[in-house]
């Protein structure tokens, strides 16, 4: 009982109370503040709205005017006090401005607001062009939280948070880069239709400026944000775990996923205009989806080379967990998008042997999509699963114990054996139920030819990931086995009998992970070895106590102690 009381105290300290009240406090402060925030924006600018409207506008908008009414009314008041609570809390001492709480009202404030802003300035822009109309409520709307915007910005670099003060600055480049690259594809995709129209089809219906200026307005938003962002406060900072986030996941990850995709439109209309079924007659029409698959690679690869000039070349010791989380990604994607086209290539000759029957479409298409699928995914998997290979190799440890090669491996075993299982239930049912019924034939094999197909490609990759996981938990179970011995074998006290053993001292603290000690003095031993003779001893010898002597002519010897 004394023990659970003291056990119980030592965790209820009154330290550990306040940290505990408060991070509840921060808690409802900052998300009270958040919620008031929104009210009083939306009131404001509907508030504002109504004011340059006509009297009989409001009469007939009443309800919508009580609410903005009641929101600035109950919102401005409450958020003025917890912000001016909140600026005296960050004037009294670094300890609110550190915390979690405050990072997080920033960042969602100031990502928020400026989503908002992007979102209504495109909304307004295309209004204003298309229709050549200004949308008052648009407009104010974008005024209003465009002064939310910036009133955070400079509150957040009055008082930067420790935490996450780089987060909101991420996020807005990801959120210009995604508008930027947007409205490049989108761009893209406009011109080369209109020139493939001119060129290929009979009649060209309009000028095709309307089909520009929505990707125009969208990089009219995108670019400044980008760069104000981006090229302003971010790309030149401390490269931390965040920022090889943003660059490898969203800028690499992203533009490579692109450009695949549209590298994958692009071969299937080729493929299927060869093999497959054309939905068009004429190759113009068919080929109408080039110039979309075109702009896709442009844009998609333009971002990849970007942003992998960016990051630069790094040596492989660099390697980080953003690294990994990269290769498998794309070891992953390729790995599923390969595994489509062997099922569908399996399915298709399965319904094959089973005699088709003349009625239904011809397997082309099929065949096609199988094919579009193979030859992006295979390639794109060996390539990234042959430097994880690599990396295995070269830093077995750090990639073994690698918390994405362990979910990586798991998962994919793990969804494959669930594929596994489903499929073989349903293809025993199936054949079951034919043979019940009489019916077994080449009925069946039609039939059971996707789950046939599921079954074989999820067995085959669920049992080389088992193999890869063998591989993996041997050479664990090889290294504990090394470090168990050698932390066995080594010594846990060493006495250095030197007059300058420093460097001695040093080598063997740094070898064995014993306590040293030194006498410095003088020895005189008749069996002189050199330095790295001494460490081989103390790591493959059986004493736990030894003296190492230092002698005059600067030879070494070991002494054990008895037990």
């Amino acid at each position: 009982m004394t023990s659970y009381l003291a056990e119980f105290q030592a965790t209820h300290s009154p330290k550990t109370t306040r940290e505990a009240q408060l991070a509840i406090r921060r808690f409802f402060q900052y998300t009270v503040m958040l919620a008031m925030l929104l009210l009083t924006g939306i009131g404001l600018a509907g508030l504002i709205n109504a004011a340059v409207a006509s009297t009989a506008t409001i009469a007939r908008g009443s309800a919508s005017t009580a609410l903005w009414i009641s929101f600035v009314f109950v919102g401005l008041p409450v958020f003025v006090g917890m912000s001016m609570y909140t600026l005296r809390r960050l004037k009294d001492g670094p300890r609110e401005q550190n915390s979690l709480g405050w990072a997080f009202y920033l960042t969602i404030a100031l990502v928020g607001s400026l989503v908002t802003v992007m979102s209504l300035v495109v909304a307004f822009l295309a209004e204003l062009l298309d229709d050549r109309r200004v949308d008052r409520t648009i407009l104010v709307h974008a005024v209003v939280w465009t002064a939310v915007w910036v009133g955070h910005w400079w509150v957040a670099h009055r008082w930067v948070p420790r935490h996450g003060a780089r987060l909101h600055l991420l996020l807005g480049s990801a959120a210009g880069l995604i508008a930027t690259l947007t409205g490049v594809i989108s761009g893209l995709i406009a011109v080369l239709q209109q020139i493939y129209d001119r060129i290929f089809l009979v009649s060209v219906l309009g000028s095709g400026l309307e089909d520009l200026v929505r990707p125009l307005i969208i990089l009219v938003v995108g670019v400044p944000v980008w760069w104000w962002y981006w090229f302003r406060h971010t790309r030149d900072g401390t490269r931390t775990t965040l920022w090889l986030a943003y660059v490898i996941l969203l800028g690499i990850l992203g533009g490579a996923v692109t450009a695949i995709s549209g590298a994958g439109i692009m071969l299937f209309g080729l493929l299927q205009w060869i093999v497959g079924d054309p939905s068009s007659a004429t190759a113009a029409g068919h080929f109408a989806l080039l110039p979309g698959a075109l702009g896709t690679i442009a844009g998609g690869s333009a971002g990849w080379a970007y942003h992998s000039l960016v990051l630069g070349r790094r040596p492989q010791q660099e390697r980080s967990e953003v690294d990994r989380v990269h290769d498998y990604v794309l070891a992953g994607a390729g790995l599923a998008v390969a595994a489509t086209g062997i099922t569908t290539l399996l399915s298709v000759t399965l319904r094959a042997l089973g005699a088709r029957p003349i009625t239904e479409s011809g397997p082309g298409d099929s065949v096609a999509v199988a094919l579009t699928l193979l030859v992006i995914g295979v390639p794109l998997w060996w390539r990234y699963w042959s430097a994880i290979r690599r990396s295995r190799e070269m830093d077995l440890t750090g990639e073994l114990h690698s918390i994405t090669r362990r979910i990586y491996i798991f998962l994919i075993f793990g969804v494959a054996g669930i594929v596994t299982v489903i499929n073989l239930i349903v293809v025993v049912f199936i054949t079951f139920e034919d043979i019940l019924d009489g019916a077994f034939g080449g009925a069946t094999l039609r039939s059971a030819a996707v789950p046939i197909s599921l079954l074989l490609t999820a067995s085959a990759l669920a049992w080389y990931h088992f193999t890869v996981f063998r591989e993996d938990r041997a050479a664990l179970e090889s290294e504990d086995a090394e470090s168990a011995e050698a932390e066995a074998l080594a010594p846990r006290s060493v006495i250095v009998v030197s007059r300058d053993g420093e460097e001695l001292i040093e080598a063997i603290r740094t070898r064995t992970n014993a306590s040293v000690s030194s006498l410095h003095v003088v020895g005189d031993r008749t069996a002189a070895r050199s330095l790295e003779d001494v460490l081989e001893v103390l790591a493959t010898g059986q004493h736990q106590r030894v003296i190492v002597v230092l002698r005059r002519d600067d030879g070494y010897d070991v002494i054990p102690i008895a037990e």
